[in-house]
């Protein structure tokens, strides 16, 4: 059931945990240093496609309110971008005690030089492994070490290329989350910034953590502690068994 508060958030659907958790999915068109403000959301997930780009028209922000340069942020979103192989996600934390965010999560997308070995970029239809578990490692660092509970996420694919299996693989890996976490409850997903609309979002609709909707299959990470941030390395495993492209789905 979709429930539209004014003309700026929509409700997607509510997803409801083995643990009897309930969390709300989103959709809102506000920018994300008002829903900061506000206190809708404390974690950000973001592409690092920069210029006019979620990353490119918050990283003023994300910089005053984290205490984090500009030139930091916008070099390891170059870097993991355009020079690292390797699946990779940022997760720069605050370095301010009265910050409203607890972090900010750069995580590779269609554009990512490292997304080229699992479908061909711009053209191709998403591969629907590479952004459940990027979305999943993303939520579970967030919950899990910073303890965030409303978590807002941009698209994760090239700008202007946004696919509804990407906004429904997103889902699904929050509704594995919290069915397996006995931790942090994540009170809100929200998805924000350009280039989605509620086209995108209609087979999240769907989708509830109680039904069966398949299980996560764990995937080996790897952890670099830096000075002020944390480098989530995702490793795939030729012998793990694939979610398959969005071309192969029913």
């Amino acid at each position: 059931m979709v429930d539209q508060r004014g003309d700026h958030m929509v409700a997607i659907a509510i997803l409801e945990s083995r643990h009897g958790t309930r969390t709300s999915v989103e959709f809102d068109k506000r920018d994300l240093r008002t829903l900061a403000d506000s206190g809708e959301v404390d974690a950000f997930i973001v592409a690092t496609e920069d210029g006019f780009s979620p990353l490119g028209k918050n990283r003023s922000f994300l910089s005053s309110d984290l205490n984090i340069s500009e030139q930091e942020i916008g070099e390891l979103a170059d870097w993991n971008r355009f020079e690292n192989q390797q699946v990779t996600l940022v997760a720069l934390r605050s370095r301010n005690s009265e910050s409203r965010l607890r972090g900010v999560i750069l995580a590779p997308s269609e554009n990512s030089e490292c997304y080229k070995r699992f479908a061909t970029p711009r053209y191709g239809l998403p591969y629907r492994d590479f952004y459940y578990n990027i979305t999943y490692e993303a939520i579970a660092h967030a919950c899990g070490i910073w303890r965030a509970r409303h978590i807002a996420i941009s698209h994760l694919s090239g700008a202007g290329n946004f696919h509804e299996d990407i906004a429904t693989c997103s889902a699904e890996a929050l509704g594995h989350y919290c069915d397996g976490d006995g931790g942090t409850h994540i009170e809100s997903f929200v998805f924000v910034g350009c280039c989605i609309s509620m086209e995108h979002l209609t087979g999240i609709s769907r989708l509830n953590a109680k039904a069966e909707n398949g299980q996560h299959l764990p995937i080996a990470i790897s952890v670099e502690n830096r000075e002020g941030y944390d480098m989530i390395h995702l490793n795939w495993n030729h012998d793990m068994r694939p979610r398959a492209p969005a071309a192969t789905q029913p």
